[in-house]
């Protein structure tokens, strides 16, 4: 994973380097504020919303976390993620270990697991007048629900490791682009 962006003391740092790179040139450009205040609150976007280390990362539908980073880091309410954005996002996110959209994907199938269990209809019937849902499966799904989030809290402390050993073991080298793993 490269290290464009640093989460560090309630700021999001942006690299120099990332400003070379044309998806992320093109919002610094575009922003004509001195302080390139609108620039680094849709880089941060991008941060939040792309990388896992990101706090935001929990919640799994986008347009819900698109919704809460925006109102987070305090975007005017008439902002919206434009084409310039997206295809900096899409860029970052391609620089993702394949470890970490696995988990995006446990995450996403957790979700729907839970949605799930919330509007299970004991009383609903096929066609034929049986449950659709029998006591018996409802109660076996919800034995596995320890076992899936134990789980689910070892992948996301595991990616969380892999990604604090990639960054000691480049030291204070900074990785090339083709240089990640998927």
């Amino acid at each position: 994973m490269i290290r464009l962006f640093k989460f560090e003391g309630y700021n999001v740092s942006v690299e120099p380097e990332a400003i070379m790179l044309s998806p992320f040139k093109a919002i610094w450009d575009r922003d004509k504020h001195k302080d390139k205040r609108m620039a680094l609150q849709e880089l941060s976007f991008i941060y939040f919303m792309g990388d896992p280390r990101s706090d935001y990362q929990y919640i799994v539908d986008e347009e819900e976390r698109e919704k809460e980073v925006a109102k987070g880091l305090g975007m005017p309410a008439t902002w919206k993620k434009d084409k310039v954005v997206q295809k900096a996002l899409d860029f970052y996110n391609s620089f993702k270990p394949a470890s970490a959209g696995l988990l995006e994907d446990t995450r996403v199938a957790v979700n729907k697991l839970r949605e799930l269990l919330r509007n299970i209809d004991l009383g609903a019937e096929d066609d034929k007048g049986r449950p659709i849902y029998t006591l018996n499966t409802v109660t076996a799904t919800i034995k596995q629900i320890p076992g899936l989030v134990k789980d689910l809290d070892e992948a996301e402390r595991t990616l969380a490791k892999d990604i604090i050993e990639q960054a000691r073991a480049r030291g204070s080298q900074t990785k090339a682009l083709g240089e990640d793993e998927d």
